[in-house]
């Protein structure tokens, strides 16, 4: 079907229109949406010469009263027989539902069904990334409060990664707040429901985003117009596959620094417009790059089929030093928007993986971030710098030995204290820019720890991980209240900590941003 709304959507909703008892809607209303409905049929049938379905809907649009009931259930058997069809070639959509409760799997898996979609049952999150990982997926429901993760961390990871930062995510969730909500907004939820679920209409809104071709990864951001990770990601294994291996190639994060100043000062909305005139600026005065991409945030990474990373790095400084010379004011009397940056720029081997060659030019913007403002560091000009600094809590000696070992092997320098009360004595002249923080532990537990931590003006925007086996709800509910900005679960991976550490790092900071930046 080419109209964007199908006959699977327009059952669906029809069905709930249909089913709201009387009472509980007046006759007018309903009347209302039924003739909308059968508008949408109507367009839909008359744009694939549906003499049959626009005559059904038509039936809808003169009737009123028993008629109209009558008139508009024919529509219904009608659109259910063609939504019954599955299009010649049609390849099966699989949704992921990521939900531990057997009985609320069960109630969606139901009310999802449909005779050319395979829907996956997971109850935790190490079974949503197995399931990821094994094919391709049009859509994941997503509970939040997971046995062995909170689900804010499974949407993080999900737009974190090209291979599934498309995919829409539909969050269904008991109430926890309207924080909550624009948390998952704003890491990339395409739509939140809270339990208890109305499923008839969570099921036509996720039949309507499927049916509306959202499944498919966009070729560009929606907010810049760049490529996007997907984007940048088709386009490196393309070039890495028909470059010849003697050809230099070169990977460029760029991160344009305390962008957030812009959004505290003009709004968000003239923020959003500031990035995207940044944005097809950069792109100008890039032009030999093989693709620019927006990554995440302020930040941009521009990968370079034929140059070296000294050209590459060359090419981003005359870049960076046009729109150092731009005015990007929405009002001319505002006040002025210095662009400052930190760029890394990395060689790139003919066989590097996507993760490779962008991990690396992250490393050498992390490097580049760490030694000043308005820098560009390359693995040739990379000077040393004294390591970043996190504060540790944790009883347990293995665990702190293994985290202790792989942290300081990655370049942190690790303050380790055995217990709460002795890692806030020493939190004020400990110089940390991270915490990392168990819950169990003797004299001061690690929530009472983190509240107290937060009291101090120090640390109220310094990033705290928790790192616990305390996975239930109210743990988990509890240290988003107090101020955690993430939560990871014993048994973990150190890769994923560390991973999780350099994300929550590149942040930024509302006490980092001092009076005189952008003025």
């Amino acid at each position: 079907m080419e109209n964007p709304t199908s006959f699977h959507a327009l059952a669906s909703a029809l069905e709930v229109v249909l089913a709201t008892p009387s009472p509980d809607r007046p006759a007018a209303e309903v009347e209302e949406s039924l003739h909308r409905l059968a508008q949408v049929v109507r367009a839909s049938a008359a744009a694939e010469a549906r003499r049959d379905l626009a005559a059904a809907a038509d039936a809808v649009l003169l009737a009123s009263g028993a008629a109209l009931d009558l008139a508009a259930a024919q529509l219904l058997a009608r659109l259910r027989e063609e939504a019954g069809r599955a299009a010649p070639g049609r390849a099966s959509t699989k949704l992921l539902v990521v939900e531990d409760d057997p009985v609320m799997a069960q109630a969606l898996v139901s009310s999802l069904a449909q005779p050319d979609r395979e829907i996956q049952v997971v109850g935790t999150a190490a079974e949503a990334r197995s399931a990821l990982r094994a094919g391709p997926v049009s859509l994941v429901v997503l509970d939040l409060l997971l046995p062995d993760s909170d689900g804010r961390n499974v949407l993080l990871e999900l737009r974190a990664d090209p291979r599934t930062a498309s995919i829409p995510v539909f969050v269904e969730t008991c109430r926890l707040g309207a924080d909550s909500k624009a948390e998952c907004f704003a890491l990339g939820a395409d739509a939140y429901f809270e339990k208890p679920l109305d499923l008839r209409a969570f099921a036509v809104a996720v039949n309507a985003h499927l049916e509306r071709g959202e499944a498919t990864a966009p070729p560009r951001d929606p907010g810049t117009g760049l490529p996007n990770r997907a984007a940048l990601l088709a386009c490196f294994i393309r070039t890495q596959a028909e470059l010849p291996p003697r050809v230099p190639r070169a990977m460029a994060a760029i991160g344009l620094e305390h962008f957030r100043w812009v959004s505290d000062t003009y709004g968000r909305h003239d923020a959003d417009e500031i990035l995207r005139r940044i944005a097809t600026r950069l792109a100008l005065e890039l032009r030999e790059a093989t693709c620019l991409a927006r990554w995440e945030g302020a930040d941009f990474v521009a990968f370079f089929g034929g140059r070296t990373e000294a050209d590459a790095a060359l090419a981003v400084k005359r870049a960076m030093a046009t729109l150092q010379g731009a005015d990007f004011r929405p009002d001319p009397d505002g006040p002025e928007i210095a662009i400052t940056y930190s760029v890394g720029v990395a060689a790139v081997p003919p066989d590097a993986s996507f993760e490779d060659a962008t991990g690396e030019a992250d490393r050498l913007r992390d490097l580049a971030r760490a030694t000043g403002q308005n820098r560009i560091v390359t693995s040739r000009t990379a000077d040393p710098v004294p390591p970043r600094r996190v504060l540790f809590a944790e009883d347990d000696p293995t665990i702190s030995r293994l985290v202790k070992g792989h942290l300081s092997r990655e370049g942190f320098e690790v303050l380790h204290y055995p217990d709460g009360a002795a890692a806030l004595a020493a939190a004020p002249t400990s110089g940390a820019v991270a915490v990392i923080s168990d819950i169990e532990m003797p004299n001061l537990d690690g929530l009472g720890f983190l509240r107290r931590l937060r009291e101090q003006p120090a640390f109220r925007h310094i990033p705290v991980m928790m790192l616990t086996a305390m996975g239930d709800e109210k743990h988990v509910v509890e240290a988003f209240e107090l101020g955690a900005d993430d939560y990871v679960l014993k048994p973990f991976s150190m890769r994923e900590v560390t991973t999780r550490l350099r994300r929550l790092l590149r942040r930024p900071c509302v006490a980092a941003v001092g009076e005189k930046v952008g003025v």
